[in-house]
C-alpha cells in the first residue's frame, strides 16, 4: 500500500508543481466565468428587470455556476490525466515498471490522483461560491443544497475522471494531449448546454447532447442550485399575477431558457436517477478499457 500512496502522491505534486498546467486546467472555467459576466448573464436576466437583487443574483450564480463546476471536473481530471502522456512520452514510467510495483496500482495511480485533485480544487470553487453568495449577494445557501452539491461534485468527478483516462490512454503523443485540453472544454460547453441553452441551439442539438453525460449532469446540478431560487421567484410572481396558471407557465419557460428541463435520450423520457446510473455503468466499463490500453502500451515497453 505504501507504493501505491507514494505514486498517488508523486502524481499530485508533480501536477500542482507545474503551473502552466494547473492554469490550463482552469482555462476553460476561465473563459466560461468571462462570458457570463459579459455576455451570457445578461441573456437570463433581461427578462427580469424589476426582479428584486435577492432573486436575480442567486438564479445567475446557479445557472453560471451549474455548468462551471462541470466543466471544472472535466478540465482538471484531463490537466492531472497529463501526467500519464508525460511519463508515456518522456518514457519515465520505464522505472516504475523495473519496480516490484503491481501494474494495476501504477495504473490505478493515475485514476485516484487526478478524483482526489479534481474534487478537491472543485469543492474549493463550490465553497468559493456559497461564501461569495452569501457575503457578496446576501443569500446563503441551505446546508442540504451544499451539502447534496458536494456529493454531486464527487460523483461527478469520478464520471469525468473515467471518460478523461480513456481518452488519455488512446493518445500518443503530447502535443495529441495539448490539442484534445485545448478544444476538449470548450466542446463540451457547446454540446451539454453550458455555453448557450439547448432551447436556444435548436432540437437537433438537444438531440445530440442527450447522448452526451455532461448534459445530464449540468441539468442535475442546475436543478439543485435552482430549487430554492425558483420557489422565490414563483412567490415573487404570484404576488403580482393572481393567475396561478400564469404563473406556472412563465416558471416552466424561465425551466427550459435556463436549461433546467430533463431532455431523456433522443427525445424518449428517462428518469435522471436513471441516466445518472447509466452514467456509472458507462465509467466503469470506460475505466475498463483505459486499464487496457494502458497495460497494452506498458507491455510494449
Amino acid at each position: 500500500m505504501y507504493d501505491f500512496k507514494s505514486l498517488v502522491k508523486r502524481h499530485i505534486l508533480k501536477f500542482l508543481r507545474d503551473k502552466t498546467a494547473v492554469f490550463f486546467s482552469f482555462l476553460s472555467v476561465l473563459i466560461l466565468l468571462a462570458l457570463y459576466f459579459l455576455f451570457i448573464g445578461r441573456q437570463y436576466t433581461s427578462s427580469f428587470d424589476g426582479l428584486e437583487d435577492s432573486i436575480k443574483t442567486p438564479l445567475m450564480i446557479g445557472v453560471m455556476m451549474g455548468g462551471i463546476l462541470v466543466i471544472n471536473t472535466v478540465s482538471l481530471s484531463l490537466g492531472v490525466m497529463g501526467n500519464v502522456i508525460m511519463d508515456l512520452e518522456y518514457r519515465r514510467l520505464d522505472g516504475f515498471l523495473v519496480t516490484p510495483v503491481k501494474r494495476y496500482k501504477i495504473i490505478l495511480s493515475y485514476y485516484v490522483s487526478s478524483i482526489i485533485v479534481t474534487s478537491i480544487l472543485t469543492l474549493v470553487m463550490w465553497i468559493l461560491t456559497v461564501l461569495y453568495a452569501g457575503i457578496i449577494a446576501g443569500y446563503w445557501y441551505e446546508f442540504d443544497v451544499i451539502f447534496a452539491v458536494s456529493g454531486l461534485i464527487i460523483f461527478f468527478t469520478f464520471i469525468s475522471t473515467s471518460l478523461m483516462i480513456f481518452l488519455t490512454t488512446m493518445l500518443k503523443s503530447v502535443n495529441a494531449f495539448g490539442t484534445l485540453s485545448g478544444v476538449l472544454g470548450t466542446l463540451i460547453g457547446f454540446i451539454s448546454g453550458i455555453y448557450m441553452p439547448l432551447s436556444v441551439l435548436g432540437a437537433s442539438m438537444t438531440y445530440i447532447s442527450s447522448f452526451v453525460p455532461f448534459t445530464h449532469m449540468t441539468i442535475l446540478l442546475k436543478n439543485v442550485l435552482l430549487e430554492q431560487p425558483y420557489a422565490s421567484l414563483e412567490s415573487w410572481l404570484s404576488s403580482g399575477i393572481p393567475d396561478a396558471n400564469q404563473v406556472h407557465e412563465i416558471v416552466s419557460e424561465v425551466r427550459l431558457v435556463y436549461g433546467t428541463n430533463e431532455i431523456g435520450i433522443a427525445g424518449q423520457p428517462v428518469h435522471m436517477a436513471i441516466m445518472m446510473a447509466l452514467c456509472l455503468v458507462i465509467s466503469f466499463i470506460l475505466l475498463y478499457f483505459a486499464y487496457r490500453n494502458m497495460n497494452q502500451k506498458m507491455g510494449k515497453r
